[in-house]
């Protein structure tokens, strides 16, 4: 909903601060904010004020956003997220490659199926399609499920 009045620079800049003490953003994400508040004029010099000062930066929000998710998301999903809030492609690719993701997906796929505590035998398929909507590749969320049901027949899981 627009507002009757476009904000003005202070109340745009403002608002643009107590929307990043809330939660880190991507710039897209607060541009997309901002536009709906103000002007186009207004909101750029707002931003370029944020990202002069380092209050915006899209390679911090993103190192943030995987750490806080890698755990429960495979790598799809993180990238698929990281776009959905505008990170620049090549921003994403540094990040995740930077923080080992492909690495041990397979790992961190089976810590999260051992936490989600599989009962029944014959869920595999349960199990791949779990992993799959939470963005684990289809290998890796088949190892991971064949991993954890030989794990669960000798007895090393909940």
């Amino acid at each position: 909903m627009k507002p009757k009045e476009p904000y003005s620079e202070e109340r745009a800049m403002q608002y643009a601060l107590r929307s990043l003490g809330r939660r880190m953003q991507s710039r897209a994400e607060l541009e997309r904010k901002l536009l709906a508040r103000t002007t186009p004029e207004v909101a750029r010099a707002v931003l370029g004020r944020l990202l002069e000062w380092g209050y915006l930066d899209d390679r911090a929000f993103a190192e943030a956003f995987v750490r806080s998710r890698r755990e429960r998301w495979g790598e799809l999903r993180l990238r698929a997220e990281l776009a959905r809030r505008g990170v620049d492609e090549r921003i994403v690719r540094e990040v995740l490659a930077a923080s080992g993701d492909g690495e041990d997906e397979v790992g961190r796929a089976l810590a999260l199926l051992d936490k989600s505590a599989w009962r029944h035998k014959g869920e595999h398929a349960r199990m791949v399609r779990f992993l799959q909507t939470r963005g684990f590749a289809l290998s890796a969320a088949v190892e991971a499920a064949q991993r954890y049901e030989k794990l669960r027949e000798d007895g090393e899981t909940k």
